[in-house]
């Protein structure tokens, strides 16, 4: 199990608990001592668009969460020739709780018939329904707050790929603290023909399963009430606001303002490159790329958790040990980014981009402001605390759809994240400026929001020389520290 395990929360926690009659409050059927499920939405109120063709898609975010405790499966077989069964396990001791048949398996992807959703028009008649199984390793896990452990203790996938007809056993779980979706999910919704104003979408899960699980009646079922607007009419800010959640995360790990230097990140920015000018409906630009990276030793992890009917999440900067958070510190919100190659969430200020002229007055800043951190680009993996495997499974990045609850964004020990002069916004508007001198300032962490080792290294300006005419305006380059970055094959051998 992993270091930043809690399995229960303290008792302070549970009092303010009771005190929310939110998603987060106690469940109904948590008097039960055996681990079981609830399925919750994320929001029961949600406006959409019809397209063109009068079709409307959502992503109902609906959920299911452990009651009690961890809710850990073994599906296994002894050979080829014995069926699969399924056993629940306590987390810690593994004893066995419960012993369910292969017949109420959907092969190795999970669990048989579990969830059931059908969308009604205002007369209550049926346009769309469906049943789904049910997978708890889910990649579109999310931490419903601090009191679930960092990382999950389960792997990302109920299935074996290809290998599957080999398989002998499977762990399938999903930790306290965290939720994966029964239905919907970042790219996962589902779609029909909206002739009406209003339906219902109910959820729920099989009568068979709330038996054999022990799901109390009130964990068992969800509604979403869907309005369906015309093409063109919803706000871009009300559509970044659908399926918010209803609740806050618990305070389980402490605010620190002086964290152990080993947690730190030390955030340094690259010089700007890959420079480019282009013309576009009357208008110059200069565009380029840049990097800000982690020179550790410890990882930026950046969470935000989404309170009820919010359009932006409050982000906190968690200082990561031996595997666990000993800490956290607010650090500003992340917002939801709709359209333009987006649609996912940024985290704000993380670096600021401007133009700079010959006496290093700021002229010009980039529109680009916000970022969905990836590890993209391994800048030196001779640092300690390397992460020698970039975007591997542990403390991953996610940057999230509309619907999400949570996001987790990471920059790795020795790893980078490239924006490029093809980013939305990002290029500057060189129209009216003269030829000449200029410098592009890149600086990482301008607010001073993140905490880290060293700030003395955040700022880089690279000076470049603006040549042309109107509409055909060129940049010029220097080398940088003898390196032409403009001209750099890094397969030309």
């Amino acid at each position: 199990m992993s270091g930043g395990r809690r399995r229960r929360p303290s008792v302070p926690i549970l009092l303010a608990v009771a005190l929310m009659a939110t998603l987060f409050a106690a469940p109904v059927g948590a008097a039960g001592t055996t681990p079981t499920l609830r399925l919750f939405v994320s929001s029961t109120q949600i406006t959409v668009e019809r397209n063109r063709h009068g079709f409307v898609s959502i992503d109902p975010g609906a959920w299911v969460t452990p009651v009690t405790d961890d809710f850990e499966l073994w599906v296994s077989r002894p050979d080829y020739d014995t069926p699969i069964t399924i056993k629940q396990v306590d987390a810690d001791t593994k004893a066995v709780l419960r012993t369910f048949s292969a017949k109420n398996l959907e092969g190795w992807t999970g669990l048989k018939g579990f969830g059931h959703y059908a969308v009604e028009d205002a007369n209550r008649e049926i346009v769309l329904r469906g049943t789904v199984p049910f997978c708890p390793n889910s990649w579109r896990r999310e931490r419903l707050s601090d009191d679930g452990p960092i990382t999950p203790d389960y792997p990302g996938s109920c299935g074996a790929g290809f290998a599957a007809p080999f398989t002998k056993g499977s762990i399938w779980g999903l930790d306290l603290g965290w939720a994966t979706p029964v239905v919907g999910g970042y790219d996962q919704g589902f779609a029909w023909k909206a002739d009406g104003r209003h339906y219902t979408v109910r959820f729920s899960i099989d009568r068979a399963w709330t038996d054999l699980l022990s799901i109390a009646p009130g964990d068992a079922t969800a509604e979403i009430h869907v309005t369906v607007v015309d093409r063109g009419t919803l706000a871009a800010e009300e559509r970044s606001a659908q399926a918010a959640p209803t609740g806050q995360p618990y305070p389980s790990v402490p605010v620190v303002t002086d964290p152990d230097p080993d947690a730190l990140p030390d955030l340094l920015s690259t010089p700007a490159y890959s420079m480019q000018t282009y013309s576009r409906r009357g208008h110059d630009y200069l565009g380029f790329a840049a990097t800000e990276w982690n020179a550790g030793p410890g990882t930026l992890v950046v969470e935000g958790f989404r309170g009820p009917d919010e359009t932006s999440m409050d982000a906190f900067q968690y200082f990561i040990l031996d595997g666990g958070a000993v800490g956290k510190s607010p650090i500003g919100e992340l917002e939801f980014h709709a359209g333009g190659g987006h649609n996912h969430w940024h985290f704000e200020e993380f670096t600021r981009y401007s133009l700079l002229d010959g006496e290093s007055r700021e002229i010009l800043i980039s529109g680009k402001q916000s970022w969905c951190l990836v590890n993209t680009d391994a800048l030196d993996l001779t640092v300690p605390n390397a992460n020698l495997f970039g975007r591997k499974g542990d403390l991953s990045s996610a940057c999230g759809g509309h619907g999400a609850l949570w996001i987790r964004e990471v920059l790795d020990v020795g790893g980078g994240d490239t924006y490029t002069q093809y980013q939305r916004g990002q290029a500057f508007d060189i129209t009216d400026l003269p030829n000449g001198a200029y410098y592009i300032r890149v600086h990482v962490n301008p607010t001073g929001s993140m905490l880290e080792t060293d700030t003395t290294n955040n700022v880089e300006d690279r000076l470049i020389r603006l040549r042309g005419r109107p509409g055909h305006r060129r940049v010029v380059v220097p080398p940088w520290h003898g390196i032409d970055t403009e001209n750099f094959c890094d397969y030309c051998g």
